[in-house]
């Protein structure tokens, strides 16, 4: 092995929870939202579509105990486009993109029932600790090149999280990582389509893929995926890095700690979330002003004005978007909602076509990347709204429910296991982790749900 690829399986191989309940608990927060996130979708007829085809069945609802069912491979891919479908997973600043989403399909797809819950979520920590470091030393300018983040990075962690869990060490972890690395793609040019969630599904079902050859075939790979002259940062993005680059910040405090996880409320674009909380904050001013009765609020303004720093609007691709699934990356979008309806809608992310009333609106609407550079991590939205008269109101929130300063409560957890499931499911799954410790009885209730 090459001394980054050794420095990194050694993180690897220490990573521990025992000592770090702030870890654990953070896992088990970004556990349940992903399965909040899976449940949300899997009604959803694209979602039904790709089931069937794996499975070769012809079902109308698909739950969770017959993907069981299914080989480790196709779980893995299934849960993984299903858990993105709508977009509604946790993200993460650094990486610029999801990277629960794909951990936790791979996991789910190789776990057995004499895992410990611990172990599992060990595992979780450490595919996501090296894909968030990955993100803060590649980006933003492996987004900015219009790869997809969650898709080229994901094979490399959910590879990290098999190995830690599967009990992989030394050059055979190194392996492992390797074919994950090698399977690396995914690019932007897929947001807004069906393309996007099955970056996910890829990336979790190459990773469980490379797993199962290095189970049980004799393949043998390179050991070097780090190395400084051909390693994958070197070609992906012309960058390189020292053992003490990963010494110093592996688990300082952690990549789920800090920066930490944006958890959604809607359907939408993480990018978009502050700019959709300082434009609710200015329509409920403008309520308590003008009234909810009569002309919308839109009759009240000559123009709304969101500010970015520059970069910070990568994910938010559709100025002009023509469908509800462009439209989940389009801020322009969410806001019009919001001024139009009060509310955002999430029903209005799968219709065909966008509403006329959002087509006249629209030139109303601008957006700039007008403020200061902001470190990768920080996320800055201003909204500026003038009305007919001439008086501008400014909105600026940096820290909306769901960001890592105002972290989900498990009511919101609830609210959102609630599209999916019911209550008495999910009063199990949380008696669940406090009383389970061995993932057998773990995964059954989660198939239950």
């Amino acid at each position: 092995m090459d001394t980054i690829t050794k420095t990194l399986v050694a993180h690897i191989e220490g990573t521990n929870l025992t000592n770090r309940r702030d870890l654990f608990n953070q896992s088990v927060i970004a556990l349940v939202d992903y399965l909040a996130a899976l449940l949300a979708a899997r009604r959803e007829a694209k979602v039904i579509e790709m089931a069937n085809y794996q499975t070769n069945q012809d079902l109308d609802y698909i739950d969770l105990q017959q993907i069981a069912k299914s080989s480790s491979e196709q779980q893995a891919f299934w849960y993984g486009y299903t858990s993105h479908y709508l977009d509604y997973d946790d993200a993460q600043a650094n990486l610029a993109g999801h990277f629960s989403t794909v951990l936790f399909s791979a996991l789910l797809a190789v776990a057995k029932p004499t895992d410990t819950l611990q172990n599992f979520l060990t595992a979780y920590v450490a595919g996501a600790e090296l894909e968030g470091l990955i993100g803060k030393w590649i980006n933003p300018s492996h987004r900015s090149q219009g790869w997809h983040p969650t898709a080229t990075v994901g094979p490399i962690g959910a590879a990290v999280a098999i190995g830690r869990l599967r009990g992989f060490t030394g050059e055979r972890l190194a392996q492992l990582i390797s074919l994950g690395a090698t399977q690396s793609s995914g690019m932007s040019f897929q947001y807004g389509t069906d393309g996007k969630p099955l970056h996910v599904g890829l990336a979790a079902r190459n990773a469980v893929w490379s797993y199962e050859l290095l189970e049980n075939t004799s393949l043998e790979t390179s050991v070097i995926p780090f190395n400084s002259d051909t390693g994958w940062l070197k070609i992906i993005a012309n960058h390189t890095i020292t053992e003490q680059d990963v010494n110093d910040v592996w688990l300082q405090p952690g990549q789920i700690i800090s920066p930490g996880l944006w958890m959604k409320v809607h359907q939408y674009c993480s990018a978009g979330i502050c700019g959709a909380a300082g434009t609710q904050d200015i329509y409920d001013r403008l309520i308590e002003r003008f009234g909810a009765s009569g002309d919308s609020i839109w009759s009240h303004v000559a123009s709304m004005t969101i500010h970015f720093p520059p970069g910070n609007d990568k994910g938010l691709k559709y100025k002009n978007p023509k469908s509800g699934r462009e439209g989940q990356f389009s801020i322009e979008y969410v806001l019009w909602q919001i001024f139009e309806y009060g509310c955002i809608r999430d029903e209005l992310f799968h219709i065909e076509a966008v509403p006329e009333e959002f087509t006249r609106a629209l030139p109303k609407i601008y957006r700039v990347n007008d403020l200061p550079p902001v470190p990768q991590d920080v996320r800055v939205t201003e909204i500026k709204v003038t009305l007919n008269t001439g008086e501008i109101l400014v909105a600026n929130i940096d820290n909306p429910k769901g960001s890592p300063a105002t972290p989900f409560t498990i009511e919101d957890l609830t609210v959102k296991l609630l599209q999916g499931t019911t209550q008495n499911r999910i009063d199990e799954l949380f008696e669940a982790f406090k009383k389970y410790k061995d993932m057998g009885s773990i995964l059954h209730v989660i198939q239950q749900l």
